[in-house]
């Protein structure tokens, strides 16, 4: 099992609270359901935040610390089965302006083989980590 176990335990009907041992919790419910995430939702804050945290580093030293940053992830449904994504597509929401052409495409390059290399999260989902699903006898 992980080292950093997630628990997620229904809360009523149709909500859920997912909670880590470092006291963080989110709330899950359906579409709809105010203050909660879906399934959906959090594996796309997954996908995102860990592609921010990934590419921090990188985009900050060009940029400044004190840069506004924000990572917006966003999917396509497959038209033919409804409960599969498609397609992730991840945007980084950070002012380039002031780095030179040359420098920005190093820069996304830099960011783009950062991800691909150590995000657990994306990496995870594009290799199609299997799922292993146990029930008490």
């Amino acid at each position: 099992m992980s080292s950093t176990p997630v628990e997620v335990r229904r809360s009523s009907q149709q909500r859920f609270v997912a909670s880590n041992e470092r006291g963080g919790e989110v709330a899950i419910g359906p579409d709809g359901a105010p203050d909660a995430f879906t399934p959906g939702e959090l594996l796309l804050a997954a996908i995102a935040g860990c592609s921010g945290l990934t590419g921090e580093q990188l985009l900050i030293r060009r940029v400044g610390e004190t840069a506004p940053l924000a990572v917006h992830a966003d999917r396509d449904k497959d038209p033919q089965d409804p409960h599969k994504f498609s397609s992730v597509q991840v945007s980084f929401d950070v002012d380039l302006s002031g780095v030179d052409s040359a420098e920005r495409e190093k820069l996304v390059t830099a960011v783009n083989s950062a991800i691909a290399r150590l995000c657990t999260v994306s990496r995870s989902v594009e290799e199609g980590t299997p799922i292993s699903v146990s029930l008490p006898h």
